[in-house]
Formats: C-alpha cells, sequence, structure tokens
C-alpha cells in the first residue's frame, strides 16, 4: 500500500469510528450545583455563601453533584427533599463530605422540585432552599 492508499484507508476507518460514536446513544450528562460558603470568625461576622446555579435543570435520567467549598473545618453536606414534597430522584435524602450526589432518578420527572441543602459552621446547621427543574417542565 503506498502512503496515499495509507492515508485513504486511515481516513476511512476514522469516519467509521466517528459514525459509530455519533450512533450511541450518549451517557446522562447531569449537572454540578457548587456551594461556596464563608463561614463567620471567632470574632462573629456575618455568614456568606454563593451558590451556582440556584435553580438547576437535568434531563430526564440526568444525575446531580452538589460540589461544597467552604472555609469550615466541616464539610458536611445534605441534600434533601422538602417535607411532604414530591422529588425526583429515588433516595429522597443524599449527604457526604464536600460533595454530595443523586443519580437514580424516577421515570417521568418531569416538573420542578423544591429541597434544603444543608451545610455546617462549627454548631451552626445553614440551611438553603433552591429548585431542581426536571425536562424543562413548567411544574
Amino acid at each position: 500500500m503506498n502512503p496515499r492508499e495509507s492515508v485513504l484507508a486511515l481516513s476511512f476507518a476514522l469516519l467509521a469510528i466517528v459514525g459509530l460514536l455519533s450512533a450511541m446513544p450518549a451517557a446522562a450528562q447531569g449537572g454540578s450545583v457548587v456551594i461556596t460558603a464563608k463561614c463567620p470568625n471567632e470574632n462573629g461576622g456575618p455568614f456568606n455563601f454563593h451558590m451556582g446555579p440556584w435553580e438547576i435543570e437535568v434531563r430526564q435520567g440526568e444525575p446531580i453533584d452538589w460540589i461544597l467549598n467552604t472555609n469550615s473545618g466541616d464539610s458536611r453536606i445534605v441534600i434533601e427533599a422538602k417535607d411532604g414534597s414530591k422529588w425526583p430522584y429515588s433516595e429522597r435524602k443524599h449527604e457526604g463530605n464536600g460533595r454530595a450526589g443523586a443519580t437514580q432518578m424516577k421515570p417521568n420527572a418531569d416538573g420542578v422540585y423544591e429541597y434544603n441543602i444543608t451545610i455546617y459552621c462549627g454548631e451552626d446547621r445553614i440551611v438553603i432552599d433552591p429548585r431542581i427543574r426536571v425536562g424543562g417542565g413548567s411544574g
């Protein structure tokens, strides 16, 4: 095979691979919510936090990760469906150290869901109450 035929064969092989990969269903992308919390120091002062995005939107079946950046020695984060409200994931409570995730979404979960994020500054618990929108539903 001469160099020109080799390049041609390689090009066709790459096109075939790209075609096969694009025909495969994409893995669930999901989303991430980043919470940056600045706890008051020992002299008091305000608690500051920033969360982005405030309302996360995912498609049916996609996971969510909540990531906590904090100056507190305690990096616990708890994600919990509000009492009595609907929740798109199988588990109603997700918790971890610095990160919590929800992966197993219920079928036909389109809608808007309210939940609480609890983080800790020493003995103090701070509760934040954002929303999840699944599938762009108007809920």
